[in-house]
């Protein structure tokens, strides 16, 4: 995907966004058309109508490229958090989190491609997971730096940042298997899954409590008319 830009950069910096999309977009039709193992550098540059100088520039392999895919999704996830209003919930700002990364990366036409790329392609996918680690640790300090946690305490924002990443995964995953071109639906599916799901535990524990109590009253009441 193409990095954010919440504020109009120099001419300088939009040409280097055009160059930098114009490599990647060409780099994505060409992995998904001709395989990621099969595509040069040489491919890629060409596609993109620039010099192997050029592309050099901008990553140092197509490894690199496939792996900067996640930054820039780290920077849409991380803008998301950023931009909620301070009253939201840990819990609202993951929801909000994941429904606006969801239709943002939705609309981008070459996010299925790559979704593909990475499920047939195991080089392909290491290479995205070589960046998942600076992935979840900028996402946790997207939220910390919220300051809705004690400074101390990492635990939670580690938490809501694996949450708000599982729940984006699992939510692609499904998105990807239907030919729907909205993923809103899907989004609203998987809060809702996890909604029944995280209210089904107390549920369960309040009644097994109460069979248990019934059980110990009436264990109680059997004792008291023996010894009557």
């Amino acid at each position: 995907m193409p990095q954010p830009s919440p504020r109009l950069p120099p001419l300088q910096h939009r040409k280097q966004d055009f160059v930098r999309g114009a490599i990647w977009d060409a780099a994505a039709d060409l992995f998904a058309d001709t395989g990621f193992e099969r595509t040069t550098v040489d491919d890629i540059a060409r596609a993109a109508g620039v010099s192997k100088r050029t592309f050099f520039r901008y990553f140092a392999s197509k490894r690199d490229l496939m792996g900067q895919g996640m930054v820039s999704y780290g920077d849409y996830i991380t803008e998301a958090i950023r931009s909620c209003p301070p009253a939201r919930t840990p819990f609202a700002i993951v929801r909000e989190t994941v429904h606006r990364v969801a239709v943002t990366a939705a609309a981008h036409p070459r996010v299925r491609k790559i979704a593909h790329v990475a499920s047939v392609s195991v080089a392909a996918r290491e290479a995205q997971l070589s960046r998942l680690a600076e992935l979840e640790d900028r996402v946790a300090g997207a939220y910390r730096v919220r300051g809705q946690t004690p400074a101390r305490d990492t635990l939670t924002p580690r938490l809501l940042a694996e949450l708000t990443l599982s729940l984006l995964d699992v939510t692609f995953r499904e998105w990807f298997k239907r030919d729907d071109a909205d993923i809103v639906p899907t989004t609203e599916q998987v809060f809702a899954a996890l909604s029944e799901i995280v209210g089904a535990g107390p549920k369960r524990r309040d009644a097994s409590r109460g069979r248990t109590s019934t059980r110990a009253d009436s264990a109680s009441q059997r004792r008291r008319r023996v010894e009557a």
